[in-house]
């Protein structure tokens, strides 16, 4: 009897362990620009079209411009004639309103194609974006462009080629900005739960002895 208890407040303990670790578990990595080393940042401004531009790490060194936006996990559609040698639709903008994808984007809505180091200026790109091999540690950039007339040069993207800072750690004064931390206070439960499973083995013991 005393050993069927003990066992199911065994089971009870190992899941309660397994939540507090799955509470302390680190989130996944936030969209943002690669830490040093980590890869090529791609960074996606949509002009008029909106969102807010995008900026994610593609990691290590992709072998081109649309191998970049797509390891970043940024999709890319070509034209119907071209294919990806020329990127019509970067995460589906713009819409088949604007842009048909049938063969070259018109020259007045057009993403334009930019390349930067690590705090340096965008530069436009002089090749196609499926030859065209990304810096190691540098910045691919991409900007929707709608100028006046063709002969309108296009804008870089408005993100600066500028390498994100870490997040400082939260200042322990100011309670409110703190998460709880469950994962410990579970764990501490757990410890509790056991020592009690051991005492009440170990009473239970001394009185079959006597």
């Amino acid at each position: 009897m005393i050993a069927a208890r003990l066992a199911r407040l065994s089971a009870v303990c190992a899941l309660l362990l397994g939540a507090s670790f799955a509470g302390a578990a680190p989130a996944s990595a936030a969209d943002g620009t690669c830490a040093e080393g980590a890869g090529v940042t791609v960074v996606v401004d949509f002009g008029d079209l909106g969102p807010q531009p995008l900026i994610r790490c593609a990691p290590g060194t992709p072998a081109n411009g649309i191998a970049a936006l797509q390891e970043a996990g940024i999709d890319v559609a070509g034209s119907q004639k071209y294919g990806l040698a020329v990127a019509c639709r970067i995460d589906g903008k713009p819409g088949p309103d604007v842009e048909s994808c049938a063969g070259m984007p018109s020259a007045t809505a057009y993403w334009s194609y930019w390349h930067a180091a690590a705090g340096g200026k965008w530069e436009s790109s002089q090749e196609g974006a499926q030859t065209s091999k990304p810096v190691a540690g540098g910045f691919e950039g991409w900007a929707f462009a709608k100028p006046k007339s063709a002969n309108d040069l296009p804008a870089p993207p408005k993100v600066a080629p500028v390498r994100q800072t870490a997040t400082a750690a939260p200042d322990v004064s100011q309670a409110g900005d703190i998460t709880f931390p469950w994962g410990f206070v579970i764990g501490g439960v757990v410890i509790l739960l056991l020592a009690g499973a051991g005492v009440f083995v170990a009473s239970r013991r001394r009185r079959r002895g006597q």
